[in-house]
């Protein structure tokens, strides 16, 4: 299979390219974003998207695996953070379906809600929303809480919520529990390989039977 990924340079899109790379069953890796990536393999193929945003380049790829996300703290401006989280995600996915992708898996965040009052959680309900619109035949959509892993960049506040839930795992319920970054890529690529036709939304407890392809 040939396998576009948009991504690959945070921390669970690099987590996905390991496991692509790795995947016999997959014999090409499409990385879409706006600078390459300091990777080579004989497997991996590098796309940029132009200087507004657009992959204005034809690529053939049988799923399309979205984790693309940014934060306040990088993109204050709001119409700048919806362009990235809502809008880029459905751009690609809707190119790419046009050149005979169907499959999407694309990872939000729990709380995603079209009608939240909270800005955050609205822009992710509403990638959610445009993506089930176009007809795919598989859409799968990975809501996690809090992600855990090695970041590259300094966190505090979501540093001490992850000291802090862990601390709680007893007490806090699952939907709520962190879950590691490679767990979610894992799941992910089971997405975009194996799952069913149909859509289907995954919250953190699931995600690690469906990292291991039972769905």
């Amino acid at each position: 299979m040939r396998i576009a990924l948009a991504g690959a340079s945070g921390l669970v899109g690099g987590y996905c390219l390991q496991h692509l790379l790795q995947a016999q069953e997959v014999s090409a890796v499409i990385s879409i974003g706006r600078k390459p990536l300091p990777v080579q393999h004989a497997k991996l193929q590098q796309v940029q998207l132009s200087a507004a945003g657009k992959l204005e380049q034809p690529v053939q790829a049988d799923a399309f695996l979205c984790s693309i996300g940014t934060t306040a703290k990088k993109t204050a401006d709001k119409g700048a953070y919806e362009a990235i989280d809502r809008h880029l995600p459905v751009h690609l996915a809707t190119v790419l379906q046009q050149q005979g992708c169907h499959r999407v898996a694309i990872v939000t965040a729990l709380g995603a809600n079209a009608q939240s009052g909270i800005f955050y959680n609205r822009v992710k309900g509403l990638v959610e929303e445009d993506l089930q619109q176009l007809g795919l035949q598989s859409l799968c959509i990975l809501r996690p809480s809090i992600i855990d892993g090695p970041r590259q960049e300094s966190r505090p506040g979501e540093q001490l919520a992850l000291k802090v839930m862990k601390f709680f795992a007893f007490i806090i319920p699952a939907s709520y529990r962190a879950v590691h970054a490679d767990v979610i890529a894992r799941a992910l690529v089971q997405c975009g390989l194996h799952a069913p036709t149909g859509q289907f939304t995954y919250l953190s407890p699931q995600l690690p039977a469906v990292a291991e392809g039972r769905f």
